[in-house]
């Protein structure tokens, strides 16, 4: 397999940790387009499951789960030596519609037996699980910050403690992450969420609650995420002072603020990427780095945040014929740089 890709800087080996994993967001439908997969292997060393691992995409067609598309996406990464991240557990927005109105002691079992078998079918398989997924929204009033979701309503605010017990018997060695949005931004909201987010974790590890790792989702807008972060940057090194390691999960830049001309979008783009990861990989143990998507043919912000003029956005590492941009060596560029300070860190 060629190395000339971003896996080259990314760590074929994990458990160094010297430098993180590079991965992308995947569906079946990268499987089946031969430049698109080619392009996932040779960049990349971790795959994510973008939809096919979430409640309702498994209970889509029926009430009876349908396992095809998740074991195509693992056997994927098994077959060509990719870490596989499953995403995700438990996820409000994720609640098959035959139990978006039930009972919550129906609900709680049917969540239950989910995570239960699903865990358990692809235990040993994955690098990584996101077992629970925004589970925070300070705005909706609750002294703890937790977000009002059908699994807090059933399950009371025990339900984060619940899935991660769940998880690790029965995949004891998956790193089990919580994953949040928003945590990377610098408006107040954003640093209500994080202070929520310190006294959320040190109540659960102070429970034995077997978090491993935090994931950063971090969608980006370019001229809009500032440079120097300074709360972002006290927010990580809590985290790290906690012994908690930090996943990048869905990065993308947004350029739906920047210029219509494609070199100056591009360039404003990079200088994102670059600022933030240098920052989150100075302060963070990060295991990965995962965007949302390799090319911006795949992207998701056409539709969620279109820009003005109608154009496409271009937000993740490679164009739409799958050639690198700014964007693809502002990654490179941090990652070797986390990778000398690692180095230098390890001999001294």
């Amino acid at each position: 397999m060629t190395q000339d890709g971003l896996k080259q800087y990314a760590l074929s080996s994990a458990a160094s940790h010297k430098t993180p994993l590079y991965g992308t967001a995947i569906g079946t439908s990268d499987l089946t387009l031969q430049p698109r997969s080619r392009a996932i292997l040779r960049h990349c060393n971790l795959v994510t499951s973008e939809y096919e691992m979430k409640w309702d995409a498994v209970f889509r067609h029926s009430h009876e789960p349908d396992y095809a598309a998740p074991d195509d996406l693992v056997a994927f990464a098994r077959d060509n030596g990719l870490a596989f991240h499953g995403h995700t557990l438990w996820w409000h927005e994720s609640i098959p519609a035959s139990h978006r109105e039930s009972s919550d002691k129906v609900f709680a079992e049917a969540a239950m037996q989910h995570l239960r078998v699903i865990t358990a079918r692809y235990a040993g398989q994955l690098h990584s699980w996101d077992v629970v997924n925004e589970v925070l929204e300070p705005a909706h009033g609750r002294d703890d910050g937790l977000r009002g979701t059908r699994f807090l309503n059933a399950m009371g605010p025990d339900y984060i403690g619940i899935a991660f017990q769940e998880a690790a018997a029965l995949d004891p060695n998956a790193t089990l992450v919580l994953n949040e949005m928003g945590l990377e931004y610098a408006h107040p909201e954003a640093e209500r969420k994080r202070r929520a987010m310190i006294a959320l974790l040190e109540r659960e590890l102070s429970r034995g609650t077997p978090i491993a790792c935090l994931g950063i989702q971090s969608h980006l807008t370019a001229m809009e995420q500032p440079r120097h972060h300074p709360d972002l940057r006290a927010f990580l090194r809590e985290i790290d002072g906690m012994g908690l390691s930090v996943m990048i999960t869905e990065l993308d830049v947004s350029d739906h603020l920047c210029p219509r001309d494609r070199a100056e979008r591009d360039r404003v783009v990079a200088d994102t990427y670059r600022a933030y990861l240098d920052l989150v990989l100075e302060e963070s143990t990060v295991l990965a780095v995962t965007t949302w998507g390799l090319s911006d043919d795949r992207t998701w912000l056409n539709a969620f945040r279109p820009r003005p003029d109608g154009s496409p956005q271009r937000p993740l590492p490679l164009d739409r014929a799958l050639r690198r941009k700014p964007a693809w060596h502002a990654i490179k560029a941090a990652l070797l740089k986390a990778a000398a300070h690692r180095n230098s860190t390890i001999s001294d």
